[in-house]
């Protein structure tokens, strides 16, 4: 292993030691620091990045704080004069109470055994394909045992069957109507 001394011309007292590239490569210290440093910086990069982009943009990442309104709309419109319907209590974050949502209000049950493919459509998630799938599957395994095999058709995972749960049946009639 060879060492070089460096020194600076202007101040004689300071000096680094350094060793050659054929040293570094025979000693413990060079591969531990161009492994480890390197890993750590391939990580760490990324996370400087999004912290100075962070520090860039005033130092907060709340969008609530960039959502909300610096005054509310009552206040606004009093100081500009006009009038503005105040706030009623009974609208919900999603607007007004009277808005009706996307969601099928369905009553009864689906026999799955017997059921037809409009039947099934009427289910929430349940569209053409995945009605056309339960039927399928149902002429291939000669129908349902159980309510939870509807799992093992393709688009009813664990979180669809739970929501579709208490509409389902594998006896008795078919009594689903949407309101």
């Amino acid at each position: 292993m060879m060492n070089a001394q460096i020194s600076n011309p202007s101040n004689p007292s300071t000096s680094i030691t350094t060793c050659e590239p054929a040293a570094a490569e025979e000693g413990t210290f060079a591969r531990l620091a161009h492994g480890k440093v390197g890993r750590l910086a391939r990580w760490l990069a990324p996370v400087v990045a999004v912290a100075m982009l962070v520090a860039a943009m005033g130092g907060t990442w709340s969008r609530s704080a960039l959502a909300a309104p610096s005054a509310p709309a009552a206040q606004v419109a009093a100081a500009s004069g006009s009038k503005a319907a105040p706030a009623r209590p009974d609208d919900g974050p999603d607007g007004p109470a009277g808005k009706k949502s996307n969601r099928k209000q369905v009553t009864g049950k689906v026999n799955l055994n017997t059921a037809t493919e409009d039947q099934l459509m009427m289910l929430p998630t349940v569209g053409p394909s995945k009605a056309e799938r339960i039927v399928e599957w149902r002429k291939k395994n000669g129908g349902f045992k159980r309510t939870a095999d509807l799992r093992h058709v393709k688009g009813f995972g664990y979180k669809t069957f739970k929501k579709l749960e208490p509409y389902l049946d594998i006896k008795g009639d078919t009594t689903i109507a949407v309101n």
